[in-house]
């Protein structure tokens, strides 16, 4: 579980700090002075000056920041942030999102080209083209400890392919092939780690419900699109799944003051840690949608227009550009307010991950 939480802790650093490099990139070139470009968050570890810019790694592995010359209205000098229209500061503002939005679309994209479980939901059509379905195998979700998979090596992640000849293309088929051969041994080809092996197992006699082999197994049918439509779909996918976080998120706003509960569809770092643990056994595809889907939830509730977040900062510039007067004073006491919010419904849905760790 240790080298679990170091991979995560790698990729959000790896999301935030893109995040972070599209408002640096897009800061720079519109003549805004990048103060510092951080790498995790203090107390500093190192730090080197290089033209107006102190780059920096720090203690905190969290992901990193920009401080930009005058983003708290400390100056209007003509390279400052404050100094800028709304259109620079829009783009600006806007780029963190756009930098996790083109990370997610790009793994998206590579996935429906190369083939994709069904973990990005329906797969939509492209004008009269379908995804194509591959061959479908059974992959390993569980192994009851002490059973015969167990004994022989089969873990989670482990596809199984056929018993005697026979191709195995759902949980009932298995049931159906192990019950058949019981007390017989039986030629069991896998696929593991990419390499196919056969194993003879003899299988136990059957008594009631007894599980022959020990293992819990869902259906894998890769689909995938011609590489010339993978590009359209997966941007028809990113619509869908935008669509899918926000009700999410909606659900679990509604569910808290209405019924003081967190909605179950929606997971904090403790539950992703759990989850991205299960997904690791599965293999490569799985840890990139999983990616994928973390980076495209990152832009879309930084793109939310709530205090603190970068869509609560453009909503500020956008007021302002309609007249109405917000002193640099009020937007960080909103600003501040804002994030108070936010760490505390992260403490929230961090518990509410814990007690359904506990609960199983």
């Amino acid at each position: 579980m240790i080298l679990t939480i170091i991979l995560v802790i790698i990729i959000f650093s790896f999301l935030v700090i893109a995040h972070e490099f599209g408002h640096f990139i897009v800061a720079r070139r519109n003549g805004v002075q990048v103060d510092e470009f951080g790498i995790g968050f203090p107390p500093k570890l190192w730090g080197r000056q290089k033209g107006k810019t102190l780059y920096t790694i720090n203690a905190l592995p969290l992901g990193g920041f920009v401080r930009l010359k005058g983003e708290q209205g400390e100056s209007d000098a003509a390279d400052s942030f404050a100094s800028k229209g709304a259109w620079i500061k829009t783009k600006i503002l806007l780029a963190g999102v756009t930098m996790n939005l083109l990370i997610a679309y790009v793994i998206i994209t590579g996935l429906l080209m190369v083939g994709v479980p069904p973990l990005l939901g329906n797969l939509p059509k492209v004008g009269s083209i379908a995804p194509t379905t591959g061959s479908t195998k059974l992959i390993v979700v569980e192994v009851t400890p002490e059973s015969l998979a167990a004994r022989n090596g089969i873990a989670t992640g482990t596809r199984l392919i056929s018993i005697d000849d026979t191709e195995l293309k759902s949980p009932d088929d298995l049931r159906a092939q192990l019950s058949d051969r019981a007390g017989r041994v039986v030629r069991l080809v896998i696929l593991d780690g990419g390499k196919q092996q056969t194993l003879m197992l003899n299988l136990p006699q059957k008594q009631g419900d007894q599980a022959l082999l020990g293992v819990a197994t869902i259906p894998e049918a890769l689909q995938r699109y011609p590489w010339y439509a993978a590009p359209i779909a997966a941007f028809l996918v990113i619509l869908n799944l935008v669509w899918a976080t926000l009700a999410a998120f909606g659900d679990m706003i509604v569910g808290l003051f209405t019924k003081a509960q967190v909605s179950q569809a929606v997971t904090g770092p403790i539950g992703i840690t759990v989850i991205f643990s299960q997904v690791l056994k599965l293999g490569l595809v799985y840890v990139l949608g999983l990616v994928a889907s973390i980076s495209l939830s990152l832009a879309i509730i930084n793109a939310l227009p709530l205090p603190a977040l970068d869509g609560g900062r453009l909503a500020v510039v956008i007021l302002q550009r309609l007249g109405v007067r917000i002193t640099d004073r009020v937007e960080a006491i909103i600003h501040t307010a804002g994030f108070v919010a936010l760490i505390g419904l992260m403490i929230i849905v961090s518990l509410a991950d814990v007690f359904r760790l506990g609960a199983r």
